[in-house]
């Protein structure tokens, strides 16, 4: 799932099935989302992965992103913590 909020792409999922992991699919999907958000004027892309998530982070590392000095902040609004 792939948004624009008029200031920057935000790429919220990406999933492919563990068994097709290495085929290019991820690859792919990113580079149609990457394509997309040019085409809408967005500057930059974000995306956010949990710091636990060191598959994650090799995949797109792997395709030139960067991690960025930010801070994250939520607030659970369910009851839950």
């Amino acid at each position: 799932m792939v948004g624009f909020d008029g200031h920057r792409g935000w790429v919220y999922y990406l999933a492919v099935d563990p068994d097709s992991h290495g085929k290019g699919h991820g690859r792919r999907m990113m580079c149609a989302a990457e394509a997309w958000l040019a085409s809408c004027g967005a500057p930059k892309i974000e995306l956010l992965i949990r710091n636990d998530n060191r598959q994650a982070l090799g995949f797109y590392d792997a395709l030139g992103y960067q991690p960025q000095q930010v801070s994250v902040m939520a607030k659970r609004l369910d009851g839950r913590e």
